[in-house]
């Protein structure tokens, strides 16, 4: 019998071996879900009003005196910001539903998709609003609104890319590093892409 037909049927062993051990193992995983998911269902309601709702004073961001004073977009951007930051607000990107109803019961469920969404609509319209000052060379005002969107814990990329640019164009690279670390060590799903960015930063400036 030739070799490499040997070969061949040994291979074709090996691989239904590992194919029927991926398959077990996939399907146990499965199963533990799906438990889990069960007994979420039936988990204990808890009171969620305690909890740490994210609220906003208008001292915060450096929102304009009058829109009188502003251009047409960025006075619509200063307004979104406004009425999201007014809406109960949960940053919950920690946790998947089976967590949430696990740990809060499933009648709470709504309520904290709906925190966790206002939140998610309120870093959206704070990055834009940032970025745009950015781009119009008011750095002052795009640094206090991304340096804010970083402390309450946004993962959006432009965030930290817009820090990024103003602190070496500012000279403070140790700043830049900071970035890097924190993001290194985060789980951003545009983690290395961000890294990269803010390591061009270092050599743009």
């Amino acid at each position: 019998m030739p070799v490499f037909f040997i070969c061949f049927i040994v291979f074709i062993i090996w691989f239904r071996v590992k194919m029927k051990r991926s398959n077990s193992s996939v399907s146990e995983e499965n199963e533990a879900f799906w438990e889990r998911e069960k007994q979420a269902n039936f988990a204990r309601t808890r009171d969620i009003s305690t909890l740490d709702y994210l609220t906003v004073a208008d001292t915060q961001l450096p929102f304009s005196a009058s829109d009188a004073s502003l251009d047409e977009r960025e006075a619509d951007l200063e307004q979104q910001v406004r009425e999201t930051s007014k809406r109960k607000m949960l940053n919950l990107s920690a946790y998947s539903n089976t967590d949430l109803k696990e740990q809060y019961g499933i009648a709470n469920l709504e309520e904290l998709s709906n925190c966790d969404q206002n939140f998610l609509l309120f870093i959206r319209a704070l990055a834009n609003w940032g970025a745009y000052l950015y781009e119009a060379e008011d750095l002052s005002r795009s640094r206090q609104i991304m340096e804010y969107s970083r402390s309450i814990g946004s993962d959006i990329s432009s965030v930290y890319t817009t820090l990024g640019n103003i602190y070496a164009r500012e000279g403070d690279m140790a700043k830049v590093d900071e970035l890097i670390d924190e993001v290194e060590q985060s789980d951003f799903s545009l983690k290395n892409t961000i890294i990269k960015q803010l390591k061009l930063c270092k050599l743009e400036y």
